[in-house]
């Protein structure tokens, strides 16, 4: 399907009428379809024929007016578009049992959170059907922003794609022409904010045992001063020279944590991480500041240790990481250099 066919889609499909699969397909509804009785939608839902969740899912195709099935049904066929909004779980199932009925040249949005590996394995299974695939990473929630959520979008057909939801009002950027990369960006981003709500819920609960919740948020008006990102690229840079008073700091966090009847979870693993650098020896005598480069590469060659290779990992899905065994070695464990 060239560039210039987008236009003349006239069938989109949904795959999943979940959360985030109800949220896209109303977006859809709204600002594609917009009452224009030549464009059709059809979502897929496998649990569509479940005795419990089988009725809401019904409810949520009739109330937003589309067509829905239970299965990878070949009306799927009709399809210039499809959007994979079902589990990261389900995902390459999903891709998979599409595939046998879509024909090439379909856009097939994969907005499921997988690794980078993942999304490209995925994504070469689909090539050779000549299928569109996208690497559709969604950044932010749909249950507060609905399809408006801001996404980032690689893959050879990504430029293709977004000339096709742009003009619905979609937030489209274009990131690169390989699949994987916006699903990587996507899941380390899930590193900082996941990371940082539970942080959120320790600080938050200690601040209101201690009946001070707004003074502590209004101590954070530093951050608003200088951007988050330049907040990350900050703290990341000068870590490597005081991670040993803010260790000490953390260990005082924990006792303060304590006192007001919170196991300091994630302060405690806070505390290990200061602890990896300090024992690593990576500080300057000098105390002078690396640069933001200098001290990524200080962290990552010097401090912050190698997993087993990732073939390992796949081999054990399933294990714990300190249970994997290092392929072409003996050894055993999450922290092999």
């Amino acid at each position: 399907m060239a560039n210039n066919d987008i236009e003349n889609i006239t069938a989109i499909a949904t795959l999943g009428l979940g959360e985030a699969g109800t949220a896209l397909t109303t977006g859809l509804a709204e600002v594609w379809r917009k009452g224009n009785p030549a464009r059709r939608i059809l979502s897929v839902d496998t649990a569509l024929g479940d005795n419990v969740r089988g009725a809401a899912i019904n409810d949520r195709a009739r109330a937003i007016g589309v067509e829905i099935e239970g299965s990878y049904t070949s009306k799927l066929a009709d399809a210039g578009a499809v959007f994979s909004v079902v589990t990261g779980v389900d995902a390459k199932d999903a891709a998979l049992s599409a595939r046998a009925v879509l024909k090439p040249g379909t856009l097939f949005f994969d907005v499921n959170t997988l690794t980078g590996p993942q999304t490209v394995a995925i994504a070469e299974e689909m090539y050779k059907a000549g299928i569109d695939y996208v690497d559709f990473a969604a950044m932010g929630g749909f249950a507060a922003s609905g399809h408006k959520v801001p996404f980032v979008v690689s893959g050879p057909a990504a430029e293709r794609a977004a000339a096709f939801l742009k003009p619905f009002g979609f937030k489209v950027e274009v990131m690169s022409d390989r699949a994987g990369d916006a699903s990587s960006v996507k899941i380390i981003r899930s590193v900082m904010v996941k990371g940082m709500e539970a942080l959120g819920v320790e600080c938050m609960v200690a601040a209101h045992r201690a009946g001070l919740v707004d003074e502590v948020l209004a101590c954070f008006s530093d951050i608003d001063e200088r951007t988050f990102a330049g907040m990350v690229k900050s703290l990341t840079t000068t870590h490597v020279v005081h991670a040993n008073r803010r260790m000490e700091e953390m260990d005082k966090a924990q006792e303060n944590l304590v006192e007001l009847g919170i196991r300091p979870l994630m302060s405690e693993r806070t505390r290990e991480s200061h602890a990896r650098t300090v024992d690593a020896g990576v500080a300057p005598s000098d105390a002078s500041l690396p640069s933001f480069e200098e001290a990524l590469e200080i962290l990552s060659e010097k401090v912050v240790k190698r997993l087993c290779t990732a073939a390992a990992r796949l081999d054990a899905p399933n294990k714990p990481l300190t249970g994997v065994k290092c392929r072409n070695s003996g050894q055993t464990g999450a922290r092999q250099a």
